[in-house]
């Protein structure tokens, strides 16, 4: 993987949709989710997303830190959303985190960790 430029950009960027993930999962809900499990494909939708933009901007040899960080991190959402009156600690949801991470491994590691360096060329910010 080529070095990029603005690693710290988007590491940062990253914790950002860490804590936007951790804001909108300990809100409450302002409308019930009308279809049934949408609330799991959006589990699994977000931590998609947050496995392939950290496997795009790290090395490959953290590729299972990255993982088992964000394992850690769908686990302690329901841990606090189990304190929340307005919330409820939901074990499928944990396994729709898990799952998500797992389709965003699998979307990395099939050409989708480049995206970071791709967007650097594409900007001209190349090394």
């Amino acid at each position: 993987m080529q070095p990029l430029r603005y690693k710290w950009f988007w590491l940062g960027a990253g914790l950002g949709g860490l804590a936007l993930t951790l804001v909108l999962a300990l809100l409450p809900m302002a409308t019930p989710i009308a279809v049934a499990n949408e609330d799991k494909f959006l589990h699994a939708l977000a931590f998609a997303f947050l496995a392939v933009w950290f496997l795009g901007v790290v090395d490959e040899g953290m590729t299972l830190r990255v993982i088992a960080a964000l394992a850690v991190y769908g686990l302690l959402i329901e841990f606090l959303q189990s304190f929340l009156a307005y919330r409820a600690a939901d074990p499928r949801d944990v396994l729709a985190d898990f799952t998500g991470i797992g389709i965003g491994w699998l979307m990395a590691s099939a050409g989708l960790r480049r995206w970071c360096g791709w967007v650097e060329a594409w900007l001209g910010a190349g090394p």
